[in-house]
């Protein structure tokens, strides 16, 4: 009343905010002594309905009046994680809600006066809240899943509520993106607490449901043309990145792998329909992990014991799926800008090369399976003579096709690898594997041999040494 009196709103900020303190000081000293978490629940209700019945009476001095009241509620959340700390806390419901209650309290201020990045803040504000339960002793793995769930919920709901109205804004949307990431983080703790270890990767994909209701949202309310490709990059990112997180939860070893090559996929297409330079860098990202994985990771061999099967196996479908990722995604790429500061080359062209190195690694992978005893593959040559054959036939076939690939479609570089190849087989029969053959099967792979460097002559007079006619990729 004395600030309303003297007009002075710095002193019903201070006066305020002085008994918000008083009140957390005399929460921690008679905590010891009783259960008073419900009394110091109440008295922050009471002193929040206080600070929020000034900005009406206090008009002139709106802005500052709700400064206040957020201040209090600010106060309030500090005063709901510290008696997690403490024994006899709050009843948990009531906890929940009063959580609940005061951040949809601080949205509502930090929209009705415009408060800039001010729902980002909050979000922090509100992981650290959310977290706080984890330090009671007492709580249960479903109450930290309860809790979570309800305060992020608050955020997840807030892009949608303001609609159209958040058409130029990407403070929502990047709150509810902070939300998203702390409310995975103690989920995952409150899914291992509660024994639900075994189904842990609903939780990214739940959160990854929602960030796309956010970019379905982002795609309605925004015209074409005017879109903040900005905002829509990241929220669409975000969406694949959580459905992708879920994938190494839930799974292992190469599963990781494939899921992060669909991902590198799914974010090429991203591009051509958002043509932010963020998703193409991710998507690039992407690939050369799963490229370093499949081939510069020795553990690769080890992912999964050797079965009986060979051929059909696990490495058949992991670096089949990765190949055709890099394919369809440099496809995609292909009808984008994907233009890389110089000297780096475009996707488009080096990612069909990352495919042909996994498909060859491939075929040399099933080779030494197919001949390998024990519990994992060896490559090795001279241990007989039928796997250097089947090497270098299957090399030979393996170039022959790459030449005719790159005949087709138009690609030099493919078509000297393809020569290149096809050299370093020939150079390997004749100084190794011919040795080791005798009569008429000696004779026999002198003349298949000529046959195919004859055809492949021709191929190579016609379509790599012959001078360029038009523009090819």
């Amino acid at each position: 009343m004395a600030s309303l009196a003297a007009k002075q709103p710095a002193i019903h900020l201070a006066s305020t905010v002085t008994v918000a303190v008083i009140l957390v000081a005399w929460r921690l000293t008679t905590q010891p002594l009783g259960a008073w978490a419900p009394v110091a629940i109440g008295a922050f209700g009471v002193l929040t309905l206080f600070s929020l019945t000034w900005i009406r009476v206090m008009s002139r001095f709106a802005s500052v009046a709700a400064i206040t009241a957020a201040i209090v509620l600010v106060f309030s959340e500090i005063n709901l994680s510290m008696m997690m700390v403490m024994p006899l806390p709050a009843p948990f419901p009531l906890t929940v809600a009063a959580h609940v209650i005061g951040f949809v309290l601080l949205l509502v201020l930090a929209t009705s006066f415009a408060w800039s990045n001010t729902a980002s803040v909050i979000a922090l504000i509100a992981g650290a809240a959310a977290g706080s339960i984890l330090l009671d002793p007492t709580h249960t793995g479903r109450e930290v899943l309860t809790q979570a769930a309800a305060i992020y919920a608050v955020f997840a709901v807030y892009p949608m509520i303001l609609g159209s109205r958040a058409k130029d804004n990407r403070d929502p949307y990047v709150a509810a993106l902070f939300a998203g990431v702390w409310c995975f983080f103690i989920a995952r703790v409150g899914m291992d607490e509660a024994g639900l270890k075994w189904m842990v990767g609903v939780v990214p994909v739940l959160i990854g449901a929602i960030t796309a209701l956010h970019l379905s949202l982002l795609l309605r309310i925004e015209p074409s043309g005017q879109r903040d490709l900005g905002r829509l990059a990241l929220v669409a990112g975000a969406t694949l990145a959580f459905l992708t997180v879920a994938i190494p939860l839930q799974l292992s070893h190469q599963w990781i792998t494939i899921g992060w090559a669909l991902e590198g996929a799914a974010v090429a297409w991203l591009y051509t329909r958002i043509r932010h330079k963020g998703l193409l860098y991710s998507a690039i990202g992407l690939f050369v992990v799963v490229f370093a994985r499949l081939a510069l990771n020795p553990e690769v061999f080890r992912y999964e014991p050797r079965g009986d099967m060979r051929i059909v196996n696990w490495y058949l479908y992991t670096y089949l799926i990765a190949a055709a990722t890099m394919f369809v995604g440099a496809w995609w790429l292909s009808k984008t800008d994907d233009e890389l500061p110089a000297p780096l080359p475009r996707p488009r062209y080096v990612l069909p090369s990352g495919a042909g190195v996994l498909l060859f690694l491939l075929l040399n992978i099933e080779i030494a399976d197919f001949y390998s005893d024990g519990p994992e593959i060896l490559f090795k040559f001279g241990s007989s003579l039928q796997q250097d054959l089947t090497y270098t036939i299957a090399w030979l076939i393996f170039g022959i096709l790459l030449l005719a690939a790159g005949i087709i479609a138009k690609a030099k570089p493919a078509r000297v690898a393809a020569v290149i190849m096809i050299a370093v087989t020939t150079f390997k029969c004749f100084l190794y594997d011919l040795r080791s053959l005798e009569g008429l099967y000696r004779v026999a792979a002198f003349v298949g041999l000529a046959i195919s460097l004859a055809l492949v002559s021709l191929a190579l007079q016609k379509y790599v040494l012959a001078p360029e006619r038009e523009s090819e990729a």
